[in-house]
């Protein structure tokens, strides 16, 4: 039973979760575009890896997120989004190390 002064759960209709899922698609097919002209782009394989993480495609996002850091390991907020991907798939080790990188951040 619900306490009866907590926040009441937000209701998503249908129609917002597919006009989400349509922007995340567009968004991820512009990421592709970019990274087919220039694989090194690295703020489309950052978009690209909050797009599928907000998919639940957490080991894709950490992927691109990976591709990032071997290229620009002082890329802005990617240590945070590494840190909380790796919490989410239940990969604590990989999660402390990039918590520790972001703290150096």
């Amino acid at each position: 039973m619900r306490w009866p002064w907590a926040r009441p759960e937000p209701m998503e209709s249908e129609s917002h979760r597919e006009e989400v899922l349509l922007l995340i698609s567009r968004r991820l097919k512009e990421c592709e575009d970019s990274l087919r002209r220039n694989p090194s782009d690295l703020d489309a394989l950052f978009t690209k890896g909050v797009f599928l993480a907000r998919i639940n495609e957490y080991w894709r996002a950490i992927d691109c997120l990976n591709r990032v850091t071997d290229q620009d390991p002082a890329y802005p907020g990617v240590w945070h989004l590494k840190y909380s991907l790796y919490q989410r798939v239940g990969d604590l080790g990989a999660a402390s190390r990039c918590r520790e990188l972001a703290r150096a951040d």
